[in-house]
């Protein structure tokens, strides 16, 4: 579970995330912050996916309040799973988890709680998705290596679980003083990152958990020279092994709620559309490039929310968050969005009139809010020209999904897909052959001295001299497909191979 905190006034910065809050909240006021712009850098462009949205949600309830009335209600284990399973419907659906790492072995044991969640809600059909925080509790130079060690204990514990999706290294590590909420007000956090990242991508491969994807997020901020600093500091840290490591990178944006701020009117919606897509720019355009990772890199909307309350009706939440969804939805081909979280499901107190008890689409009793029935018939349907999901639990991607650990499909117009531009309902999909961007796999740390890829045991590439490629195209026709990739490498004068299998279901 997740805490948050209210950084200083001077700190006009956006502060996201869930859990335990300190006084001190000070509501938007007027005004509008300018979209940060900037080119794509030379021989590089963004990111393109027909990939079909893959939705989420965080499941909690007390997720913290400032200035509380009244305390967190009682969870109801039941009724929460209810809840979950009516939004997911029949499509692919994460719940998206949180846990933390202090150094303290006994404070940071889940052998009874995230154990039990995570097999109940797997067992149930959906996916999850868990953030590991990094917040030691003694600074130390050697505290991000101790956390990436951490790391590889939960890859090893959960990646054998087929509905364990997708591991968060760290937690919106970019936002100093608000140890509450974000990672960046512990020293070493960039380092924890990349440090993190690099050691569950390791060990994803050593086990061959294919279907789990690593990622590491950023919380929208108005300052531009604050997120160059820090995705800098990722790139001059983490290099090309980093580069290589990360499947994905979420953004966290509470427009109208957090920066950037907007007038409460029934011109919110709107605007607050607009705020999301242009932090969706700058992070793809502006940002990612400074730390070397480009257009195979999937991008998640990994929290977006508004809460109910004082001149926050259910109405306007309900068209905020449709605004919302609609604006990812239309530019997930432009920028390689993949994934969507709605934070949250529900209040923590419905009786509290604070807006940070209130982020649920649900009331604390799980009564629904219209937003509820907004969430789910956007996941259900196709919002703009199409947001459901089309993938199964465990299958690695398709031309609707991004492949975990692999890269962005690259559908030829007209080929792959062809999806309904109605309003949210039942969606269609027509399944045809997709050229695939594959990445190659590594080999710990073995410079690649060849490689042979299969396609349904067909030959399809070699490479025996020169560079290795990091990534390949490869044309799959609808269905599942076999890809096998045998690796050359030189070990102690000796010439090793191995193979690497990556499965593909397209449509």
């Amino acid at each position: 579970m997740r805490h948050r905190s209210r950084l200083a006034c001077a700190l006009r910065f956006l502060l996201v995330g869930a859990g335990a809050l300190v006084a001190g909240l000070v509501m938007p006021a007027v005004g509008l912050a300018a979209a940060v712009t900037c080119p794509v850098p030379a021989g590089q462009q963004a990111a393109t996916s027909q990939a079909p949205l893959r939705f989420g949600i965080y499941p909690g309830g007390p997720a913290g309040s400032v200035n509380a009335t009244a305390p967190p209600v009682a969870e109801n284990p039941a009724k929460r799973l209810s809840a979950l399973k009516a939004l997911a419907g029949s499509k692919p659906f994460v719940v998206r988890l949180y846990s933390g790492w202090t150094g303290n072995a006994s404070a940071d044991d889940v052998s009874g709680w995230l154990d039990g969640w995570i097999a109940d809600y797997t067992a149930a059909g959906l996916q999850v998705e868990l953030v590991v925080r990094y917040k030691p509790a003694a600074a130390s130079a050697s505290a991000p290596a101790a956390f990436a060690d951490y790391i590889r204990t939960i890859v090893r514990r959960y990646g054998a679980n087929s509905g364990f999706v997708s591991l968060q290294v760290a937690n919106e590590a970019n936002i100093p003083g608000a140890p509450g909420a974000s990672d960046g007000a512990f020293a070493g956090a960039a380092e924890a990152v990349v440090k993190g990242v690099i050691a569950a991508k390791d060990q994803v491969r050593r086990d061959g958990d294919e279907q789990l994807a690593i990622g590491f997020n950023w919380a929208y901020d108005e300052r531009p020279e604050a997120g160059t600093d820090f995705w800098n500091t990722l790139g001059r840290l983490g290099g090309r092994d980093f580069a290589d490591a990360v499947d994905w990178v979420g953004l966290d944006s509470y427009p109208g709620t957090w920066t950037p701020q907007i007038p409460l009117s029934n011109l919110l919606p709107g605007l607050a559309a607009a705020a999301l897509t242009d932090s969706v720019r700058s992070l793809r355009n502006c940002f990612m490039p400074l730390a070397g990772l480009a257009e195979a890199t999937a991008l998640h909307v990994s929290e977006n929310g508004f809460p109910t309350g004082p001149a926050r009706s259910d109405a306007l939440q309900s068209q905020t968050l449709d605004a919302m969804v609609r604006s990812v939805n239309a530019i997930r081909a432009t920028y390689g969005i993949t994934d969507y979280r709605w934070f949250d499901l529900r209040d923590s107190s419905s009786a509290d009139p604070s807006i940070e008890s209130q982020y649920g689409i649900t009331r604390d009793d799980y009564s629904p809010k219209p937003a509820f029935d907004t969430y789910r018939n956007l996941i259900d349907g196709s919002p703009g020209d199409g947001a459901a999901v089309a993938t199964s639990p465990g299958t690695a991607e398709p031309t609707t999904a991004t492949s975990p650990g692999t890269a962005e499909p690259t559908t030829a117009p007209g080929t792959a897909v062809a999806k309904s531009t109605s309003p949210p309902g039942p969606s269609t999909v027509r399944c045809g052959p997709a050229r695939v961007k594959v990445s190659v796999p590594r080999w710990g740390k073995r410079r690649l001295t060849s490689i042979v890829v299969r396609l349904n045991d067909k030959i399809i590439k070699r490479v025996s001299r020169g560079r290795i490629p990091r990534t390949i195209r490869i044309s799959m026709a609808a269905g599942r497909s076999v890809v096998k990739f045998r690796l050359g490498a030189k070990a102690h004068g000796r010439s090793v191979s191995r193979v690497q299998r990556r499965t593909f279901r397209i449509c």
